[in-house]
């Protein structure tokens, strides 16, 4: 009778941690050296950009994924060389940059679920350039609410930095711009990229540091109101320390604006802790800082084998996502890269150095955590062969006095030669917990599921197989769609396909 019991306590356990997987229609000529986007959810269809050489497609699918679309994006000229997307519940805006002679146009269009042209295309902006200037020139970022659009770029020239922004609304109509010159040491100073909050104020952030191989020692937050003359520049207090590169959050629910970074106490130190500034959206003058170190505790569980002192030294800040009593989740993860043709170690590959991280807001997520372009092959073309390492998953919670209130670490070893889209993690934002997606490195066709609870409790789920042979899952390109869907690239038999994950099954 026990037995019995056993059977069906069982049976229940892995109907509820159960997930349906639908995989989309294969395409012949959708083979591993495409690049793609998934966009996510638009209306009842999925939307996938897919690009190769100079060909821009759109592809389109239904609930089942059946593929419905795969055309062309025939009116934007061959020489458009990089698109970005705002996607809203039943359409989506492209943002485009192509050269036409002398000149970088900046477009935007309104597209439908289907992929098609809703209207003319509405420029943004122009730019005359040279011939050796960097093409892509224009950034795309957004509100968390998607009513405010901003369009920027920034030009570097004779130890000067020239900002030029303007603010769109949801119908891509003019609302502000600005244009302002900044003070630039190509050696010494790091802008970041530009945050906009729900009301169309952005901000950045500038660091200094005495020199190219030094860590950071001075910090800046730029903030701009929308119709305002001057940008309002504010020093933060490093109080001796040193910091590593700045993370962005702006936080719309208790209305601040979260700033977080890695820290030593030396000038070329290791890693000691987290710093934490936040700063009171409606009193820029109000600005909170903390440096919380990491005891000896957390740096044996997350040690991994490496010397005890340089435990923290290759995390890399990853999500950061708000909590509505005023506290944040953050999360980090132990990544890093070697030149196997040498012994050359290049740890702390970061934004500088080609990041694989982005910074956009997406419908469910709080924070995207990638690029979410496949890179086929390795774009660092100074190294013959290359080796990516991702390890341990570091979970901090930091309450609304900015200090940390729990930790835990999801464990975990990945390397591959020339790639890493099979690599790192995925997460879905599942409102009472946070999932973390990623491959077993010797099993890309099964997938670990752990969980984060609110309080910090660990939860392993049953691993998510493939129930048909021969695909391989790469869960950090993955888009989460759905309070509880997820849509995740996969290899098949030489071919890209999608398979769209319910984990409410």
């Amino acid at each position: 009778m026990k037995r019995i019991f056993l059977f069906i306590l069982l049976l229940i356990s892995f109907q509820l941690s159960a997930q349906k997987i639908i995989y989309s229609d294969i395409i012949n000529e959708d083979n591993p050296e495409i690049n793609f986007e998934i966009l996510g959810n638009v209306g009842n269809n999925y939307v996938i950009y897919k690009n190769v050489r100079w060909k821009h497609m759109l592809a389109v699918y239904d609930e089942n994924m059946k593929l419905k679309v795969n055309n062309r994006i025939s009116f934007i000229p061959d020489k458009t060389f990089n698109i970005d997307f705002i996607i809203y519940p039943d359409f989506f805006y492209m943002i485009y940059q192509y050269q036409k002679n002398n000149t970088i146009w900046c477009k935007g269009v309104k597209m439908s679920n289907s992929g098609k042209k809703l209207a003319e295309p509405v420029t943004l902006d122009t730019s005359r350039t040279n011939i050796l200037a960097d093409k892509k020139i224009y950034n795309t970022v957004y509100s968390e609410d998607k009513k405010k659009i901003l369009v920027y770029k920034m030009q570097r020239h004779n130890e000067r930095l020239t900002i030029v922004t303007k603010l769109y609304d949801t119908a891509l109509v003019l609302q502000d711009s600005t244009r302002q010159i900044l003070p630039f040491d190509m050696r010494k100073d790091i802008y970041s990229d530009l945050f906009i909050d729900n009301y169309g104020t952005f901000l950045f952030a500038k660091e200094s540091k005495s020199g190219w191989s030094e860590n950071v020692s001075g910090l800046e937050v730029i903030i701009r109101q929308p119709l305002k003359d001057n940008y309002a520049i504010f020093t933060v207090p490093l109080e001796g320390k040193f910091i590593d590169e700045v993370k962005i959050k702006i936080d719309n629910l208790n209305n601040n604006y979260i700033i977080n970074s890695l820290f030593s106490k030396k000038k070329s130190g290791s890693i000691d802790g987290l710093f934490t500034v936040v700063i009171d959206k409606n009193n820029f003058q109000a600005i909170r800082s903390v440096f919380n170190h990491f005891d000896d505790s957390l740096r044996v569980r997350i040690n991994s084998g490496k010397n005890f002192s340089t435990a923290f030294d290759d995390l890399f800040l990853r999500n950061t996502i708000v909590k509505k009593d005023g506290g944040f989740l953050i999360t980090a993860e132990d990544y890093y890269t070697q030149a196997t043709a040498s012994n050359n170690n290049l740890r702390r590959y970061d934004n500088l150095y080609n990041s694989p991280y982005s910074s956009n807001y997406d419908y469910y997520l709080n924070s995207s955590s990638y690029n979410r372009y496949y890179r086929p092959y390795n774009s660092m073309g100074y190294v013959q062969r290359l080796r990516y390492y991702y390890d341990d998953i570091l979970i901090l919670s930091v309450d609304s006095s900015l200090n940390i209130k729990w930790n835990n670490i999801i464990h975990k070893k990945q390397s591959e030669d020339e790639q890493d889209n099979f690599l790192s993690y995925a997460t879905v934002n599942a409102g009472s917990e946070i999932h973390f997606l990623f491959s077993d490195n010797r099993k890309n066709q099964v997938i670990n599921n752990h969980s984060i609870s609110s309080s910090g409790k660990m939860k392993r789920y049953a691993t998510l197989k493939s129930y048909e042979a021969g695909y391989e899952f790469m869960p950090k390109l993955s888009r989460q769609v759905g309070a509880r869907q997820v849509l995740m690239p996969c290899i098949y038999r030489g071919s890209i396909a999608f398979a769209k994950i319910d984990f409410s099954e």
